[in-house]
């Protein structure tokens, strides 16, 4: 079956601002794909145009910092170098996350893997491309408008990502020592498994709020809420809504 997320609904989480930028940056495809592999490869090609489009709004930012600012030019790379790490992670366990029952402590696999991934680092890459190219502008109420935008996703967002936390510790406190082996798409995971898929759900939840402080210490007049807003902005556009559902309704 064909994944039922159209490229059109991609970035439906981002804010109107957001997703004009994002579709001047890199139109949608006009075709519609015959296979979830080339939806994929569709989703991830869409994925790396705005990864290059996000990388050049930030280059007018940075570079000419460069000479004029050395200081703010050296945090400016530590806190992006820091910011696609955390997206890298946070994309990953969003997808995993549709992947592992927590009722039954399985993992599975299919034609589906990487496409949610790819959502994400979609969303992700047209949020911080389009504060990069206000940001250039100086066009602050641009961004103020956006991040507006984001409020009421935020909330959802937190709620379902605390709540499927939770199930996840409790699938973690009660999977096996020990695991058999095995060369099929599903498998039962061990204690030792679910460490670090619990460690990069931590990172995913408590990472933004640092990488929004940095970000709010580099601008020229910060508001009150600055790092509440650009938390809110980023877990926002992290969907476990689907990762829960589904295992609330057993699918």
């Amino acid at each position: 079956m064909l994944l039922a997320p159209t490229l059109a609904l991609v970035l439906a989480a981002n804010p109107s601002p957001v997703d004009a930028w994002a579709r001047k940056a890199c139109p949608p495809p006009k075709q519609t794909p015959d296979s979830n592999v080339e939806m994929k490869f569709m989703e991830q090609q869409r994925a790396e145009c705005l990864k290059k489009a996000m990388n050049k709004a930030l280059d007018k930012v940075i570079v000419p910092l460069k000479k004029s600012k050395p200081p703010a030019f050296k945090e400016w790379m530590s806190l992006q170098a820091d910011y696609n790490r955390w997206m890298a992670d946070a994309c990953a366990a969003v997808e995993e996350a549709n992947w592992v029952d927590l009722a039954s402590g399985e993992r599975s696999m299919g034609t589906g893997y990487g496409f949610t991934e790819s959502q994400c680092q979609q969303r992700q890459f047209a949020w911080r491309g389009f504060y990069a190219d206000a940001w250039a502008r100086k066009d602050w109420t641009a961004i103020q408008q956006a991040l507006q935008g984001f409020s009421e996703s935020a909330r959802k967002a937190r709620e379902t990502l605390q709540s499927y936390r939770s199930k996840a510790q409790a699938a973690a406190a009660r999977a096996p020592a020990h695991v058999e082996e095995s060369d099929l798409p599903v498998r039962q995971l061990a204690r030792d498994d679910w460490k670090p898929y619990l460690e990069r759900l931590e990172r995913a939840a408590s990472a933004p709020e640092a990488l929004a402080r940095r970000q709010c210490a580099l601008h020229p007049s910060p508001a009150p809420d600055c790092a509440q807003r650009l938390t809110d902005s980023l877990l926002s556009q992290l969907d476990f809504s689907d990762a829960l559902n589904n295992q609330e309704t057993g699918d």
